[in-house]
């Protein structure tokens, strides 16, 4: 649902001018000076009107809370609610969830919420969930060992979903109740959740620690798409990505051969592979591998420079990447075609309101 546009948003925002964040970005490492005396640091995202905000702040006056919201007229509510109530231990971030390890160093943050964040359904889009891997390797980044994710919604499916990602990135779950007020309210609640709850609706929740992990390289074919995808399609139309890449009969290197994204092409991809640092890298095949082949193995950089090429077979094709899915080279079966080399775009941080 769109948010009706608030009257008199920029003078409505300066009066609570105290409270809001210009600055994040020079920050990491310093957000305690907001607040010296304070027990822990928590982060709200995707704090909405900020129901949940002021409810939490005011029950834990020793705690620095920081709300996260890309709304402004969501956001100035809820900035005006907290001046409102005169709490002095909240303040307010405009910015996206992704940016959180440009705002905060290594282990600075004590505990995230997530509250009733977009479900995106579409599991093509389901990389863009708040439990999606990819934003739970960023908490891992700013959060202390031990500290938590707690993450409410109304959506099953999206609750789901999240209870299975969580412990395949290091969090161990805890408190998982999939109806949190079955036997009577519990806890702070944000706008949306009393909404629900009124309506009689489950409320599902659950709390995640982090716990120290190495992640894996993949050893699936849907998992090794999704991560390779995820890394090197970020800028690729919709469109052209279902029509020359997610469609049936075509390859994921079609990204790079149907021009969708930057990349280094023939000598130029086998000279930036023979630049790169890493020692151990990553083959894996995801169509046909060659039999007596495994679909994924690591190698030595020595050993990726002096691989074959592929035979000329329909899905010969094999990948290489870092563990990390930073950089990809493909060499692909069609001599006409490749070899590949592309970088993943790395979201650099922006401004947020001048």
């Amino acid at each position: 649902m769109r948010m009706r546009k608030k009257k008199n948003l920029i003078p409505r925002m300066e009066r609570c001018e105290d409270r809001l964040i210009r600055d994040p970005y020079d920050r990491p490492g310093r957000w305690r000076e907001l607040m010296p005396q304070a027990r822990e640091i928590h982060v709200e995202l995707g704090c909405g009107k900020g129901r949940f905000t002021a409810g939490t702040a005011a029950a834990e006056p020793d705690v620095l809370l920081l709300a996260v919201e890309m709304v402004p007229d969501a956001m100035v509510v809820a900035m005006e609610r907290c001046v409102n109530a005169g709490l002095e231990n909240v303040f307010f971030i405009s910015a996206n969830a992704d940016q959180l390890p440009y705002f905060f160093a290594p282990g600075e943050v004590d505990r995230i919420y997530i509250n009733f964040c977009d479900p995106w359904p579409s599991g093509r889009h389901a990389k863009r969930r708040l439990t999606h891997g990819n934003f739970l390797r960023l908490y891992r980044q700013v959060l202390k060992m031990g500290g938590q994710i707690h993450f409410k919604t109304d959506n099953q499916p999206l609750f789901a979903f999240s209870v299975e990602e969580l412990p395949q990135f290091g969090f161990q779950l805890s408190e998982v109740t999939w109806n949190l007020h079955e036997n009577g309210p519990v806890g702070v609640m944000t706008d949306y959740e009393a909404k629900f709850h009124s309506l009689g609706q489950p409320i599902h929740r659950c709390v995640g620690t982090m716990t120290e992990w190495e992640e894996p390289f993949p050893s699936s074919r849907k998992v090794l798409k999704n991560r390779w995808l995820d890394a090197f399609a970020e800028g690729a139309p919709e469109a052209e990505l279902g029509r020359w890449v997610l469609a049936e009969g075509n390859f994921l290197w079609h990204l790079f051969s149907a021009k969708l994204v930057p990349c280094l092409e023939g000598e130029a991809a086998r000279n930036a592979l023979a630049e790169v640092s890493e020692e151990t890298v990553y083959r894996f095949y995801y169509e046909y591998p060659p039999e007596g082949i495994p679909l994924t193995q690591s190698l030595s950089k020595e050993e990726a420079l002096s691989l074959p090429e592929p035979e000329a077979l329909f899905g010969a094709d094999w990948y290489l990447v870092d563990k990390d899915f930073t950089w990809t080279y493909v060499h692909t079966h069609e001599a006409d075609c490749g070899p590949y080399f592309c970088r993943a775009e790395r979201q650099e941080p922006s401004g947020g309101p001048g």
